[in-house]
């Protein structure tokens, strides 16, 4: 294991992090009939969908992999409690703050909610569902020791997503955290993988910018046909160009600063985005210009400003529980 920061994780959780905060955007102009239903936006909601959460959930399984050691049920009850502390907190706290805003304004905003206890333990509202299912990947999967166990966990990983695809009415595949589970367990183990190998010394820039455009072409092809084969592997062969292009990146001063606030913009731009919205509408604004910059612009900037406003108040520990309390632990 090492201490030392790569940069070119937090790149890629950056890339993952804007289109997930667009996709979002984009949606809800949809769904509120602000932006036309067109071709366009369909291919790019769907090509996103590709492969946006997965590269988070492989740099998660990257930084697991290369940063834990999970082998016995000490190791692994330290690191599920631990777990529990730093997603559950912000996953429970953004969770509820969502589930508010939708039913206090339940006429305004584009999606229903159900209620809060169905919300929070069975049927996460998004983009919180990453957090509570990446909860319960910690918890079945250990870190790897040798070729052979990255062999057995692919595997199995691999035997998930399949089930997943083939579930049917099968009814304990129907439990969100089951299916969700094993849906996304094989992008977690992928990341595991990258980090056992010798991953950035054997790729090639080159090779990944053939190789995204190559997708970026057979996206405009494919995006019709609904298909979970399909799906999977266009989001493997986009997850891979976007791996080997930035794993040589060197340090940018501006993917620096954003990087650092990739987590609250995750957990806090659709509670700006969709006020936002409301508020032009009360005021009946209906240009789409004016709704698609100011909504883009209050989706980044408001969870910055957000995360400066709680950190100042001693309440980022909502974003990152973990981090202060290893703070106290090391003045106390």
């Amino acid at each position: 294991m090492t201490s030392k920061r790569e940069i070119w994780i937090d790149y890629i959780k950056v890339i993952a992090c804007v289109l997930v905060v667009l996709g979002h955007f984009f949606q809800s102009m949809v769904k509120a009939e602000i932006l036309p239903d067109n071709n366009l936006y369909q291919w790019f909601n769907i090509t996103i969908y590709y492969f946006h959460v997965p590269l988070f959930f492989i740099c998660s399984g990257y930084l697991y992999q290369k940063y834990s050691c999970v082998r016995d049920f000490a190791s692994w009850k330290d690191n599920v409690l631990k777990k529990a502390v730093a997603l559950g907190i912000p996953y429970f706290v953004f969770s509820f703050a969502t589930w508010a805003l939708k039913t206090v304004f339940s006429g305004e905003v584009n999606n229903h909610i159900n209620g809060l206890g169905y919300t929070l333990f069975i049927q996460p509202t998004s983009p919180y569902w990453y957090l509570y299912v990446l909860f319960f990947v910690f918890v079945v999967v250990p870190t790897i020791k040798t070729k052979r166990e990255i062999v057995v966990i692919t595997v199995i990983a691999l035997l998930g997503k399949v089930l997943s695809m083939i579930s049917g009415g099968y009814c304990v595949l129907q439990i969100y955290a089951i299916s969700a589970l094993l849906s996304n367990l094989i992008w977690f183990v992928i990341g595991m993988a990258i980090a056992f190998g010798n991953f950035q010394k054997i790729v090639s820039r080159t090779a990944g910018v053939i190789l995204g455009t190559f997708f970026v072409i057979t996206s405009l092809f494919v995006w019709k046909f609904e298909n979970v084969i399909l799906s999977f592997l266009m989001g493997i062969m986009a997850c891979a160009a976007v791996f080997m292009i930035i794993a040589k990146c060197k340090a940018i001063k501006f993917l620096d600063r954003f990087a650092k606030y990739t987590f609250p913009i995750f957990l806090m731009h659709t509670l700006f985005a969709a006020p936002c919205r409301v508020i032009l509408l009360k005021m009946e604004i209906s240009s789409s210009l004016v709704h698609t910059v100011l909504g883009i612009a209050i989706s980044f900037v408001g969870p910055v400003i957000a995360m400066i406003v709680l950190t100042k108040i001693k309440l980022d520990f909502l974003v990152y529980p973990m981090k202060v309390l290893r703070k106290k632990e090391y003045n106390g």
